[in-house]
């Protein structure tokens, strides 16, 4: 099992349900951290956005943030963005969800 699943998460959250969506062409993206620092780092980047980070910590809330972001359209996820780096890891949504149900 890879390490990202039992980490704590360390999400953008705005309103009760409002979640960072990163559109790209023809794509919707979120992002999660594993560190805080690196989500408030991102967030510094971005005040305007006026979001808080919020800890995951468990299978069910982590579940339920995925889930609400295929609500949201969601496709993929980047794990430990860093803007202005040009590579970042990317999980399918879905591939993600089962990773969570099997830990």
């Amino acid at each position: 099992m890879e390490t990202w699943v039992l980490a704590t998460w360390y999400v953008l959250q705005g309103e009760p349900g409002e979640h960072l969506v990163l559109e790209t062409p023809g794509r919707k993206l979120s992002a999660f951290w594993t560190e805080k620092a690196l989500a408030e780092e991102f967030l510094k980047r971005y005040p305007h956005l006026g979001f808080t980070v919020e800890a995951l910590k468990t299978r069910g809330l982590k579940e339920a943030f995925l889930r609400a972001l295929g609500m949201l359209g969601v496709e993929a996820l980047l794990l430990d963005y860093r803007p202005g780096v040009h590579r970042a890891r990317m999980l399918g949504l879905e591939e993600a969800l089962e990773e969570v149900r099997r830990a």
